[in-house]
């Protein structure tokens, strides 16, 4: 039962992703418009204030915004796609997007006919353009707005909900047969029907419970804040230790998508999650409030300091604590790159953590310390955690953005990781990059230099795709996979299979994971998507 549900929940967790790239991708482009909006750069440059590029920098912020703005159902049709199997995704995503609809619009049936629905304010601007809003009264009572709808609020947690469903609904009712009169609705036609209809009692129920599940989640919240200095510690640190199973995701997202991470009012909007309130907060060119409350679990502040600074400090550590400095140059490099320019940490992890654990934990500990650091000094940063975003969302926000605090502290974690890892490598001896036995062959140094994803590869990627099918068991036995950023996340039905000692060797890899019994993780590093291209000719895809 255990591995069960931590196989679960890692799948819960990595099906977030497809909805986080998306958002992250038109964050970016809303960065660029927030920067064109910056009533201090306009100042600087008043041809910024002209008519055409203050349309192009809030067509850049609308971007953003609208997968902020419906994150529930973006996150729906996310889940649904990475809860589902092979050849179902489309069907569950479907199902999903019935699901919220029908969730929505009973909900608002519900709240009319029992008198509940609270009037909203309604204006008509110069433009013409009609604006519906929600009022204190309709924040209190959980009621907003959703396409035009007037609905319980539930959040990215109702999205998780019906897409969790609909995944069900999709592998449960794919094949179900109906009687003859009924026979057009079997099929595939048939989990969109059963999503609808769930969600239809779903949603009439919604008003009556939901705001006994929307207290919880705010004493959830006030646990978290007020827990301070120590909290934002085990936030960060929680955060770090889980990133060898996968549910790390699920972990930040509590934070980034719910109350938990807060509920402000940015420009007259209601932001829901830190995710939503930094968002906002860049979008809108008059903000200029005090989000230190907000930021102190928003990974952007926490994390920065530690993927900037901090983990391109450690590899030096490993670079210099190398007997065979030309060996570890190339896998250090890449690793570095990866983290500094992207803010993906797996490759630099996945070189140490199963080598030394204690290592592993002293990296979860530094990175709690980060927040636990920026928390106490009320830094209020709106950036990503990668070089780019800190200088875009950070330096180029101005007064929006306390961004040199996170320099400060990431210089100090440069040194500490720099000195920590030389240190611990040295003292036990750890068989890092560059520390391994002389007497290893041509063959194994020349796979390990293929590895950095810096240098083109020479290994046939639909050969290491071949053997890796063959590791786990063949393609019958492979049940379902997937990629994250870095690691290439496959489900077996029988785990006693899979060759794992094969699978460890594997050409170009950086290494293998096995969050639960039927989950394997292989890591390729920035190339993954390039493997799980290879691997999905090989499975026919």
């Amino acid at each position: 039962m255990k591995k069960k549900l931590q196989s679960y929940f890692s799948m819960l967790g990595r099906s977030f992703l497809l909805g986080v790239a998306v958002m992250s991708f038109f964050v970016l482009l809303l960065t660029l418009g927030a920067v064109l909006k910056n009533p201090h750069f306009i100042e600087a440059a008043p041809f910024l204030g002209s008519t055409a590029i203050q349309f192009i920098a809030n067509a850049l912020s609308e971007s953003g915004l609208v997968v902020i703005r419906f994150m529930p159902l973006v996150f729906a049709v996310s889940i649904a796609i990475g809860m589902s199997e092979k050849g179902n995704k489309e069907l569950a995503a479907f199902s999903s997007v019935i699901g919220y609809l029908f969730m929505i619009t009973f909900s608002s049936l519900a709240i009319s006919s029992f008198g509940m629905a609270i009037r909203p304010d309604v204006l008509v601007g110069d433009n013409n353009m009609v604006s519906i809003t929600q009022t204190l009264d309709m924040r209190k009572a959980m009621q907003t707005f959703v396409l035009g709808i007037q609905t319980i609020d539930t959040g990215v947690l109702g999205g998780v909900l019906v897409g969790t469903v609909a995944a069900w609904a999709t592998k449960r009712f794919r094949d179900q047969s109906l009687p003859m009169i009924f026979s057009f609705y079997q099929g595939k036609h048939f989990p969109p029907i059963v999503t609808g209809f769930i969600f239809m009692l779903v949603g009439i129920a919604i008003p009556f419970v939901w705001p006994y599940i929307g207290g919880g989640i705010y004493k959830a919240a006030q646990l978290v804040t007020g827990a301070g200095v120590v909290g934002s510690f085990l936030f960060g640190f929680i955060e770090r230790i889980l990133i060898p199973t996968g549910l790390h995701h699920v972990w930040y997202s509590l934070a980034h998508f719910t109350p938990v991470g807060g509920v402000k009012e940015i420009c007259g909007e209601v932001f829901t999650g830190t995710k939503a309130i930094t968002t906002g907060a860049l979008g809108c060119g008059e903000f200029s409030g005090d989000l230190s409350d907000i930021t102190r679990v928003w990974l952007g502040q926490g994390a920065t300091p530690i993927k900037v600074f901090g983990i391109p400090g450690a590899l030096l550590g490993i670079y210099l604590a190398a007997k065979n400095k030309n060996r570890a140059k190339v896998i250090v490099i890449s690793a570095a790159s990866a983290s500094f320019f992207a803010g993906v940490t797996e490759p630099f992890e996945f070189l140490f953590m199963f080598l030394a654990p204690g290592l592993f934990v002293i990296h979860a500990a530094l990175t709690g310390l980060s927040f636990a650091i920026l928390d106490m000094v009320n830094a209020s940063y709106l950036g990503g955690n990668n070089i780019i975003e800190l200088i875009f969302n950070g330096v180029f926000q101005g007064h929006k953005s306390t961004w040199v605090p996170i320099f400060v502290v990431g210089i100090a974690m440069f040194f500490i990781y720099l000195i920590t890892f030389k240190w611990y490598i040295e003292k036990f001896n750890i068989m890092t990059p560059g520390r391994e036995p002389e007497d290893d062959t041509d063959e194994v140094l020349i796979a390990e230099v293929a590895a950095s994803k810096l240098i083109i590869q020479k290994t046939d990627r639909h050969e290491v795709a071949s053997k890796l099918i063959e590791h786990l068991g063949g393609r019958e036995n492979i049940k379902d996979y997937t990629n994250c950023i870095s690691r290439l996340r496959v489900f077996v039905k029988d785990p006693a299979l899979v060759n794992k000692n094969a699978l460890k060797k594997l050409p170009d890899s950086l290494g293998m994971s096995q969050p639960s019994e039927e989950e394997f993780h292989i890591v390729f590093g920035m190339k993954v998507s390039e493997y799980r291209s290879a691997v999905d000719k090989q499975m026919g895809e």
